[in-house]
């Protein structure tokens, strides 16, 4: 590996553009284009003809906004669109693929067309310009056969289209990664706060979090230091609703009943004393 002062330094006409050539340049000859205008003249049209839609007027889209509200996004509407986002890249690199397979097809047959049979002709070695026509038509038969610019047409196209669907699913991974965060955080609060009453226990909506109070309070002493280092509750945030608990009969046979409705008897242990009393009523074949 070459030393870093060796390496060959980027084009500062490329810098912020992430690698695409902008136009805006020298003007194009409408008469005589070059191969990049007409790859991008093709591009398109293909573009056009695959993607294109009908774009509503600035009324309807005013009067559409204002009619319809905005969808809340969350996470699953988000990872929703990022799996359909990429579904969609797949079927467009199918219908860019069958176009770059057309396109190939017609290149190689109107070179076929086109085809000078002068080439076949008897060349004159002593005449210059016999020769060198014979030699333009041998690189052109070359440059046909290998096609080089057909072949950088294809990877412009394809980093074209990998590079706007690598946009929008940055942008979506952005935002869902910002809404996990957020819901995190929300949750971690959520979690950090304890009842101080039996009508605040009353009053939790989220049943998890009413039974992992419920398991706290039920729990021994050294359960219970844990629990409190897992989800940040402080001691004297949960010493009011214990000494309820403790103290209250009513609250604290509701908070056993809870927890006692959670405890399911092993299925393994039940078919296990099924197994024996039918082994105890008929003994097994020897």
């Amino acid at each position: 590996m070459p030393p870093a002062g060796r390496l060959r330094r980027p084009d500062a006409a490329y810098n912020d553009k992430n690698g695409f050539r902008e136009s805006g340049g020298a003007p194009v000859d409408k008469n005589s284009p070059d191969d990049i205008t007409i790859r991008n003249v093709r591009l398109a049209q293909y573009i056009l003809a695959t993607k294109g839609s009908f774009v509503p007027s600035p009324e309807t889209l005013r009067n559409l906004g204002e009619s319809r509200t905005q969808p809340v996004e969350t996470v699953d509407t988000l990872t929703e669109k990022i799996q359909e986002l990429r579904k969609q890249h797949a079927r467009d690199l199918e219908k860019l693929f069958e176009f770059q397979l057309s396109e190939y097809h017609q290149e190689l047959n109107d070179h076929r067309i086109c085809h000078d049979d002068s080439a076949y002709m008897d060349i004159d070695e002593g005449y210059s310009q016999q020769v060198e026509f014979r030699n333009q038509l041998q690189d052109l038969d070359s440059r046909v056969l290998k096609m080089d610019r057909f072949k950088r047409d294809m990877d412009d196209g394809l980093s074209t289209l990998r590079y706007t669907q690598l946009m929008r699913l940055t942008r979506l991974i952005k935002r869902r990664n910002e809404l996990k965060s957020q819901d995190v955080a929300a949750r971690q609060k959520r979690d950090a706060w304890f009842p101080q009453t039996p009508q605040q226990y009353h009053h939790i909506m989220e049943r998890d979090h009413q039974l992992r109070v419920a398991r706290f309070l039920t729990s021994s002493t050294t359960e219970q230091e844990k629990m409190k280092d897992e989800f940040n509750w402080a001691s004297r945030a949960v010493q009011p609703l214990l000494s309820a608990y403790k103290t209250n009969h009513a609250f604290k046979d509701e908070v056993n009943s809870a927890i006692n409705g959670l405890i399911v008897a092993d299925p393994r242990r039940r078919l296990s004393r099924q197994t024996d009393e039918v082994f105890t009523r008929f003994s097994p074949v020897s």
